[in-house]
């Protein structure tokens, strides 16, 4: 087969077949041509588009190696058990919040086994803060700009909530998921200015009771959607379940939309 190729291409070579432009049928061309300065406008236009902003997704067990060490409330434990993979079994000693001591003095903890950890992703940021709960975990990584990224550890893979830092708040304004297979997630970026603005407006109480029922017995202290994403916020910390922490980050996006 591959001497009829070599011949084939020699005869090609020796007797070039030649068409005029009389002898294609071509379409005519019925665009509007560019003068010579509106074509460079245009390709400056076009080398110019900045690229998407992303961050690489890593393992969560390689992330974890990275940042054990920012988290007072978590200690990675490495041990070598017969017949378990260490690189993707990942064990945490985490503190019971009980404030117990042990024999040593030391304070309580509770161990945790994350299976899969070679393929659960996280973004590759620097984590500032670990929580862990009944379904998953929260680590909350820094960027640039004074945003912030939650990103939820699920069964599917993750989902970061993009929040802005906004005197002393983390306010949620874009919810992105992320695959097992994703090797990038791309920035999420919002007005700190605007949401700020929004802040400082006047709360809709009963829009606020319909999106999250449980705020009935709060409304009474809010004046401002400062005041119901302050409420909501301290409401995420005392809850440990991943599908309630994502409700709520949704409920402060709608308000303020």
């Amino acid at each position: 087969m591959n001497e009829d190729l070599s011949k084939l291409v020699q005869q090609e070579e020796e007797a070039p077949m030649v068409f005029s432009e009389t002898d294609l049928d071509l379409p005519e061309n019925t665009e509007p041509q560019l003068d010579e300065t509106e074509a460079a406008a245009a390709s400056t236009e076009e080398e110019e588009k900045p690229e998407a902003e992303s961050v690489e997704i890593v393992t969560l067990g390689d992330w974890f190696e990275a940042n054990s060490e920012n988290f007072d409330n978590i200690n990675q434990v490495k041990v070598s058990i017969r017949g378990v993979n260490p690189d993707s079994t990942l064990i945490m000693a985490i503190k019971d919040g009980t404030e117990e001591l042990d024999e040593t003095g030391e304070l309580k903890r509770n161990l945790r086994v994350f299976d899969n950890a070679d393929i659960q992703p996280i973004i590759n940021l620097k984590g500032v803060d670990m929580q862990i709960y009944n379904n998953g975990f929260r680590a909350v990584c820094e960027y640039v700009d004074g945003i912030y990224i939650k990103c939820y550890g699920v069964r599917t893979g993750m989902i970061a909530v993009f929040c802005n830092l906004i005197d002393g708040l983390l306010v949620p304004y874009n919810v992105t998921k992320v695959k097992k297979t994703d090797t990038s997630v791309n920035i999420v970026r919002s007005s700190a200015m605007e949401i700020t603005v929004k802040l400082n407006g006047p709360i809709n109480l009963e829009d606020l009771q319909l999106r999250y029922k449980q705020s009935s017995k709060a409304v009474d202290g809010m004046n401002t959607i400062k005041d119901s994403v302050a409420w909501l916020l301290e409401r995420q910390d005392e809850i440990y379940d991943i599908n309630h922490h994502l409700q709520i980050d949704n409920v402060i996006i709608e308000t303020l939309e």
